[in-house]
């Protein structure tokens, strides 16, 4: 065996430090457009450094265009076709952008050392966003859960605390005063939302992660913009309903919320008669997520988890479903835009997407018993939006698009019929 094999099969037995692959492993599932990289660092439980993976995460999103035409420019999974790319870029960006160095002797670190000098000369070091200054800007949501908790206990050990609630009257503003009273908060300053039920809105750069009220469930860190399907399918206490994409578990929790109306599952007794929660999820990965969420969240006792494909689900087996979400993968440029990313997805992922998409949408409208279904998507293509629910309704005989949240001003395209009807949301104008 010559040296270099004994070099490189020493190489093969190091491993990367865990910071880096975990990071990769978020990175990955944000470009899938799976979460936002906030909520995909702050509900994995694989590393205790959070604020080290949302920075560098944060940052590898800031800086992936760049590292996109540097590593094609010098043709590095050409030369390297093993190389993970999301492990790839995560390296990269730490090497170039972060610390400048990188530690161990893996086969990974060895071959981005490898290449250093080529990739220094082929970034543009003038390009991309501060992602994390550009997420400092952003406010922070809080749901209040009310299977842990209510909004008046929560209220008074928020005050006990030193926050201090900004009242207003939600009859007498509109969106642009709701907005500016939101870019007026104070530090320990916050406000009930405008939009969504029992969601609070807290200053930008508040650490709500690591509070008592989130490690007991009682407040759920979620984004206003993935609180809208719920919301918009506006479920009666005592309702069925099934979320047929439900990982990672958010607004699966935010449906069990809504059918139990005022039980509190902490207080014991029993949910309103007939309120039930069917979760379903193909992933096992995710599933095992979900299914960490509903535990914490206390949803678990009215939920029912389907480790199973949506579309080979028997709409019979569940007759008694009457409120669908279907909220699918899509391309995430939504989220992604919130993350400094301005790339546009390729036509034929679109369509790939948009045909996975109509299929899940055609097969909820099947459910004997639907009579509301709410299509959601993190993206802002029209391919994935209008144009899915267009063709939707030319195959569903007997549906039809109705106007929803009146007091939500942004609406879909007009040029399609039922453009009006469809709400879209912006991250700057929420």
């Amino acid at each position: 065996m010559g040296f270099d094999q004994m070099q490189s099969k020493v190489a093969h037995s190091v491993k990367v430090p865990r910071l880096y692959k975990v990071a990769a492993t978020i990175f990955k599932n944000f470009e899938d457009g799976k979460d936002s990289v906030k909520n995909l660092v702050f509900n994995c439980k694989k590393h205790p450094n959070t604020k080290a993976h949302f920075a560098l995460v944060m940052e590898t999103v800031n800086h992936r265009t760049q590292i996109d035409k540097a590593t094609l420019k010098i043709e590095l999974f050409v030369t390297e076709p093993r190389f993970n790319r999301h492990l790839a870029f995560v390296l990269i960006n730490e090497l170039i952008w972060g610390k400048q160095t990188l530690p161990g002797e893996s086969l990974p670190i060895q071959t981005v050392l490898k290449y250093k000098k080529r990739l220094k000369k082929s970034i543009d070091m003038e390009g991309g966003i501060d992602g994390r200054a550009l997420d400092a800007t952003w406010p922070r949501y809080a749901r209040i859960n009310t299977l842990c908790n209510n909004s008046h206990r929560i209220g008074k050990q928020l005050q006990e605390e030193g926050w201090m609630e900004v009242m207003y009257d939600k009859s007498e503003v509109d969106s642009k005063q709701f907005l500016k009273m939101v870019s007026s908060l104070k530090e320990t300053q916050y406000l009930a939302d405008l939009h969504i039920t029992n969601l609070l809105v807290f200053p930008p750069k508040s650490q709500l992660y690591d509070h008592s009220l989130v490690k007991d469930g009682s407040l759920m860190l979620q984004d206003k913009a993935s609180c809208f399907p719920v919301e918009a399918l506006a479920p009666p206490p005592g309702s069925s309903v099934l979320d047929a994409c439900a990982a990672p578990g958010m607004k699966t929790s935010q449906v069990a919320a809504a059918v139990c109306g005022d039980w509190e599952a902490a207080l014991g007794g029993e949910p309103p008669a007939g309120a039930k929660v069917v979760a379903v999820e193909r992933s096992i990965k995710r599933f095992g997520i979900l299914k960490g969420i509903l535990e914490r969240s206390m949803s678990n006792g009215v939920t029912e988890v389907v480790n199973q494909d949506f579309l080979k689900i028997d709409p019979n087996s569940h007759a008694d479903v009457e409120y669908i979400v279907v909220d699918p993968s899509c391309s995430g440029t939504g989220m992604a835009r919130r993350g400094g990313g301005d790339e546009e997805p390729s036509t034929e992922r679109l369509d790939t997407l948009a045909s996975v998409q109509t299929s899940l949408l055609l097969h909820a409208l099947s459910f004997p018993s639907a009579k509301r279904v709410v299509y959601s998507t993190c993206a802002v293509s029209v391919v994935e939006n209008e144009e899915v629910v267009a063709k939707v309704l030319e195959k569903a005989a007997g549906w039809e698009v109705v106007d929803i949240m009146p007091t939500w001003e942004r609406r879909g395209l007009g040029e399609f019929s039922d453009g009006q009807n469809v709400s879209k949301e912006r991250s700057e104008q929420i």
